[in-house]
């Protein structure tokens, strides 16, 4: 056996202070690298969020009971209700897309026959050009100025984000609008204004990064206009008490003619995009970005409400599809190369419902915003051919759905449904037959005629 010298101590014990302290300097160390860390990521977000927009929340606005909501000042049916029916139009689709804006605009008149005397609807379209069909269907280039003018359609010129290329863009969209410019001079009373979106000099509704960041990322998504067109073109219905945004395959139900929220209630219609995967995985993706989440789900595209809360909901819209498209889809299914085969549980073609999902989560779980599903009242089944489906409960607006079932947008397209099965539905009550009339007389008036409708009818409520 060896024997413990002296030395062989005293190396041991050196040996073993030097370790302590390098532990300790190790451990120092990483605390600090810790801190390093920390204060970067709470410093460099603008690395990962330069692109998106400027309602970016905190920690400190994440609190549930923090109340900041906008006072609400709740508006009686028996006083002159100012709306909007709000469509954005993809103006270089037009044969596939202006059968449905016909149906709308018909639909919009015949609501109108039961609008009480001091509401007003307007018909508000945002597009890149003022085609003469437009004309043809009396649409104006005017903001709204007072409660007395007569209802009526307005069009302002819209650039999609599809074609912000740079020479669009640059010069502040300067020549954007052109060819739009050399249509409405021909027009000999419409050269005293030109209402064009963005208004580039407007803080609240443009953000340029993040204009060119929708190009970069989201120009092939075929929807991302119809919620870009809402925050950008704010501007232009914030004087309204009301806004109805809708896709254009929609039929507006008479209903609508007398209905506003209550309680200064946000109403959207239902969606089916919702599974249990999802959910979770929304939720986690909310946590990333740092939004909170209030586990509500189920929310449809069309809203109605107040003008500001359309602004709110379209802007944190667009932050969340953003984030969706950069960080949580590949790019196999951002080109849809996948096709369906993820649906239900994760599909790129319902980016627009993901991201108002996440918006409308954060919005209600920081209090900006009251909602309402309205799954009885918005969004319905043009199939259905029952008059309790019409009787029974308050339904504004009939939703075309995929589907070979009476009445199918694909098939009336198709030329499938023609004029003589007018005298058939003209006085049935359910909803099928309902929107069957008001796509066959759309079809078969003229776009004069059914202007002339328009203003009878606009005049006289």
């Amino acid at each position: 056996m060896r024997r413990i010298t002296l030395r062989w101590i005293l190396s041991a014990i050196g040996i073993s202070i030097c370790c302590l302290i390098l532990v300790f300097i190790i451990s120092n160390f990483g605390d600090n690298t810790r801190i390093i860390e920390q204060k970067l990521v709470k410093c460099d977000c603008s690395s990962t969020q330069s692109s998106f927009s400027q309602i970016t929340p905190t920690k400190s606005n994440l609190t549930r009971n923090e109340s900041i909501l906008k006072p609400c000042k709740e508006i009686q049916k028996s006083s002159p209700v100012q709306r909007a029916i709000v469509i954005y139009y993809p103006h270089h689709q037009s044969e596939y897309f202006f059968p449905e804006v016909r149906w709308l605009y018909r639909s919009w008149v015949e609501m109108l026959l039961g609008q009480p005397s001091t509401w007003r609807t307007d018909f508000v379209i945002f597009t890149y050009n003022f085609s003469i069909e437009f004309r043809q269907l009396g649409c104006v280039n005017h903001i709204r100025q007072d409660k007395e003018e007569p209802s009526i359609c307005r069009l302002f010129l819209y650039v999609p984000v599809q074609f912000r290329t740079k020479n669009i863009t640059n010069n502040n969209f300067q020549h954007a609008f052109d060819d739009a410019k050399r249509v409405m001079k021909s027009y000999k009373d419409m050269n005293d204004s030109f209402i064009s979106v963005p208004l580039v000099t407007d803080t609240e509704t443009f953000d340029a990064k993040r204009s060119e960041s929708l190009y970069e990322n989201l120009r092939s998504y075929g929807y991302i206009d119809s919620i870009n067109a809402i925050y950008e073109g704010y501007w232009t219905f914030k004087m309204y008490d009301f806004i109805l945004r809708t896709d254009i395959d929609v039929f507006i139900y008479r209903h609508f003619a007398t209905y506003i929220p209550s309680n200064c209630t946000f109403i959207t219609g239902g969606g089916g995009y919702g599974t249990d995967f999802n959910r979770r995985k929304l939720r986690r993706i909310a946590n990333d970005m740092g939004f909170a989440h209030a586990s509500i789900s189920g929310m449809g595209s069309t809203w109605y409400g107040s003008p500001y809360d359309g602004y709110l909901v379209a802007n944190q819209t667009l932050h969340g599809m953003l984030w969706l498209a950069q960080y949580e889809f590949a790019i196999p299914e951002r080109e849809s190369k996948l096709g369906t085969l993820m649906w239900p549980e994760w599909h790129y073609g319902v980016l627009l419902l993901y991201g108002q999902h996440l918006a409308l989560n954060h919005l209600v779980a920081t209090n900006q915003i009251r909602i309402l599903i309205g799954t009885y009242i918005l969004d319905q089944s043009t199939t259905d051919n029952t008059v309790q489906y019409i009787t029974e409960g308050t339904r504004l607006n009939l939703h075309c759905w995929h589907t070979d079932q009476r009445f199918s947008k694909f098939a009336f397209k198709m030329g499938h449904y023609n004029q003589s099965e007018l005298a058939k539905h003209k006085n049935d009550k359910t909803a099928q037959s309902y929107a069957m009339r008001m796509a066959l007389e759309s079809k078969y008036m003229t776009l004069e005629e059914m202007a002339a409708y328009g203003r009878n009818n606009s005049s006289s409520s």
